[in-house]
């Protein structure tokens, strides 16, 4: 039986993934524009890593200068920041929440750290689980980017497969969950 739902933060209860996105590229614009990654290197190398990962990635395909790691880290920060400002809560989202939250269901969210735990490695997933005090097979991840995918699969829990927060419906978990339930 299920009794944990562990939710990604970015791309599944907040659209941020495109926050973050223009946020490194408006810091690398501003070094110089030949290091802006086009939303196909999005998808198909960056996405899901950390700013640093990215940097690094940056570094070895595309030449960017180690010593400048540090500037474009901090100018992303402080970009995101500012974009984040202009956020609004998803009403809808948190009812979603509340639903799962009354039907008893443990809640957690878990997303990549700054500076540890980048994904795929399915530490932050594994602390959830830890701490709500259940086992990986009463368990579900809401996963949008194939590396939190990877990293969450590492853990033996369900992974539930998400697009965006559009995605994030009641009536999708709460199917998933009873599609498992039922199997067992």
């Amino acid at each position: 039986m299920i009794k944990l739902i562990i939710f990604d933060l970015d791309g599944v209860l907040v659209d941020a993934k495109e926050i973050h996105y223009q946020a490194l590229n408006t810091a690398l614009s501003n070094i110089d524009k030949k290091y802006v990654i086009n939303r196909e290197e999005h998808i198909s190398t960056y996405d899901g890593n950390t700013s640093i990962t990215k940097l690094n990635l940056l570094s070895k395909n595309k030449g960017l200068p180690y010593e400048l790691h540090e500037k474009i880290w901090e100018d992303k920060q402080n970009i995101t920041l500012q974009m984040i400002g202009d956020l609004e809560v998803d009403t809808r989202l948190v009812e979603v929440l509340k639903k799962l939250n009354d039907d008893g269901y443990i809640l957690c969210c878990a997303t990549n750290s700054i500076r540890k735990n980048p994904k795929p490695a399915s530490e932050i997933y594994l602390r959830c689980i830890i701490k709500a005090g259940v086992n990986t097979k009463e368990t579900i991840i809401l996963e949008d980017s194939d590396l939190g995918k990877e990293g969450a699969r590492q853990t033996g829990a369900y992974v539930l497969d998400i697009k965006d927060s559009d995605d994030v419906t009641y009536e999708k978990i709460k199917n998933f969950i009873n599609e498992w339930d039922y199997i067992k």
